[in-house]
């Protein structure tokens, strides 16, 4: 079996009407699921999200994490 993306990578939702529900910022996935689903946790928050991983890309621009 194979996946479309690997644990820790970094994805956004890709440009269309079906993903307007999606959040914006780019999330790093954190589990794979069975039957094309995977488990996101948007960047600078505590929540995660179960989507269909055809909804996302990865996330190709460099990401700088503040020190706090």
């Amino acid at each position: 079996m194979s996946f479309k993306f690997r644990l820790g990578e970094i994805v956004v939702p890709m440009k269309g009407e079906h993903c307007a529900e999606l959040p914006s910022q780019p999330s790093k996935v954190v589990a794979l699921q069975l039957r094309g689903y995977i488990v996101v946790n948007p960047l600078g928050t505590v929540y995660r999200l179960l989507v269909k991983e055809h909804d996302y890309e990865r996330f190709e621009e460099e990401i700088i994490e503040l020190d706090h």
